[in-house]
């Protein structure tokens, strides 16, 4: 089947950029409504994100208990060997007491005694010298308030390492205190001992003492003050985040040994996007987005190739039927359209054809009746034509001169009626006159029935493009001829001069100005020349405001201004 232009024209093009708003509407009202199970499963990845930091911290506090137990427990069993070698490190045997024990307490590095004085009585390892912690440690001790004592973290003289010191007062049979004897716990090596058991990935345990210093293999390099303090207020396991370390955040687990001043420390890398932190909040708000996100790709793509694609067809449709083509078949281009959309179309098309057949009807009877008005305007034309013809036969047969210039008058006025009717039928558009073509025609007329050219006036004319309704284009000519009828009369001398007539406009008012170069004359209100009277009639008839200057000299100008 051939396909019209009217068709190509239709079917060329998508959805013009007026469709858009529509389909931002829709989809936003779609949007509007899904948000709520948006938010909701927002607030379920925040639970779960919180509920997997929570898991992470408490497994990391497990772990930190579970890591205490080979440093408690070699702790433990030091102070209980310190007891039991008691004697025999009194009588001088630090040697043979390390030699011993260094078997069962692999942190040990050195045993040494002390007497009353905190002089060294024997020492297994070297000549230890008493540091000033440790000097308040053994006075501490000598003042019998503990029996035990843990020092913080010292670099040991003699085995050039850094060591924990347990310190137990020796008192004799009396209670008196007699000496200080000391087991030397390594660092290092007491760290090693929160390795036992099972570690979870990625995880580094350490020790630290009370100022802070770690001791293992660990990214944290010292424990912040506040730390150990929150921890001693508790004194159970915390867990902290530290930012300024090679990584970039660590999550670390601080846990007291016991009662004394060592201090378990677990440190672990935060997660990172791949884990449970971010994996689980991701699918619990990841999937809902994932679908609010294809809902509403559907839903734009629906209303397009749903709605507004037809839409814009129906739009062309209307522009073809406005252009008046009435004949064009629109639902042979909706064939594949919803069919409430051919519908649609299809009453379009029935509603183009009835327009169709009542456009014609109405342009047949317009038709007659601009014919009929056109020939009443004929007729009367040829009827005034007829009157003037009557006037000067009449005017012939009188003598008298003033009743010869008012029957020339008179038929002046006729000639003017008469014009404007020949101008209206033979104007397209009975309702309105072009200005220009009329008042040229009627002016043309006018200066040959005056004589003008013969009496040396030049009549200059100057017309803007301006349509006035046929109601006021007779009283607009009746008070042209009466202008220039005047001038033509009051005016001139021999010598002759110039008449001007304009006709102007501008956004809101029309301005017509009739303006000769005569004598001119001194204005004088309510003139009772019959002209002037008519002239101020037919302002009034115009609505419109007339003014007129003259001075002795210098001409006279006839303003008329009307509304637009």
């Amino acid at each position: 089947m051939p396909v019209s232009d009217d068709q190509e024209v239709i079917e060329s093009d998508s959805a013009p950029p007026s469709a858009a708003p529509l389909r931002n509407k829709l989809v936003l009202t779609l949007a509007a409504a899904l948000t709520p199970v948006l938010l909701l499963s927002a607030f379920k990845a925040y639970i779960d994100a919180s509920d997997v930091r929570e898991s992470q911290a408490q497994n990391l506090v497990i772990v930190a208990g579970a890591a205490i137990d080979g440093v408690n427990q070699s702790l433990q069993q030091a102070e209980l060997l310190l007891s039991l070698y008691e004697p025999r490190l009194s009588a001088g045997e630090c040697s043979g007491v390390y030699n011993e024990l260094i078997e069962y307490i692999p942190s040990l590095t050195n045993v040494v005694a002390f007497d009353e004085k905190s002089d060294v009585i024997c020492a297994a390892v070297g000549s230890p010298k008493l540091s000033r912690e440790n000097q308040v440690l053994h006075d501490r001790l000598r003042s019998g308030g503990d029996s035990f004592a843990r020092s913080d973290a010292f670099f040991g003289s003699a085995s050039e390492e850094w060591l924990f010191a347990l310190n137990k007062r020796v008192e004799n049979e009396t209670g008196e205190f007699t000496g200080i004897n000391t087991f030397a716990l390594g660092a290092v090596d007491l760290a090693n001992l929160v390795r036992t058991g099972y570690l979870p990935e990625s995880v580094s345990l350490a020790i630290a003492d009370e100022t802070g210093r770690v001791f293992g293999d660990t990214p944290i390099t010292s424990i912040p003050e506040e730390w150990i303090e929150a921890v001693n207020e508790t004194r159970d396991a915390q867990l902290f985040r530290a930012d300024e370390t090679d990584v970039s955040t660590v999550d670390v687990a601080l846990r007291p040994v016991g009662d004394s001043n060592i201090y378990a420390v677990i440190a672990r890398p935060s997660y990172g996007l791949w884990n449970d932190l971010f994996v689980r909040p991701a699918t619990s708000f990841g999937l809902p987005l994932l679908a609010f996100a294809v809902t509403l790709l559907s839903a734009w793509l629906a209303i397009d190739g749903l709605v507004l694609r037809w839409i814009s067809r129906l739009t062309r449709t209307v522009r073809i039927y406005g252009a008046g083509r009435y004949q064009f078949k629109a639902g042979n281009s909706f064939s594949d359209a919803p069919s409430e959309i051919r519908s649609l179309a299809r009453a379009m098309e029935v509603m183009a054809q009835d327009i169709d057949h009542r456009d014609r009807d109405l342009k047949e009877a317009i038709a007659t009746r601009d014919a009929a008005v056109k020939e009443i305007h004929h007729r009367v034309k040829n009827n005034l034509q007829i009157v003037t013809s009557f006037l000067n036969l009449q005017g012939r047969q009188l003598k008298d001169p003033q009743a010869k210039e008012a029957i020339s008058a008179t038929r002046h006025r006729i000639d003017a009626l008469a014009i404007v009717h020949q101008t209206l039928y033979q104007n397209e558009r009975l309702e309105s006159v072009d200005m220009r073509p009329f008042l040229t025609g009627l002016l043309n007329h006018l200066s040959d029935a005056l004589g003008m050219t013969e009496s040396g006036i030049n009549l200059v004319q100057t017309y803007d493009d301006i349509q006035r309704d046929a109601d006021d284009a007779i009283p607009m000519a009746l008070f042209i001829v009466e202008a220039v009828t005047n001038a033509m009369k009051y005016a001139f001398e021999e010598d002759g001069g110039e008449v001007a007539v304009n006709l102007t406009a501008d956004s809101e008012t029309v301005t017509l100005e009739i303006r000769d170069t005569g004598l001119g004359y001194e204005v004088k209100d309510g003139s009772s020349g019959l002209g002037s009277k008519l002239m101020v009639a037919f302002a009034r008839q115009l609505s419109a405001e007339f003014t007129t200057e003259a001075k002795p000299g210098q001409g006279c100008s006839h303003r008329l201004v009307m509304d637009l």
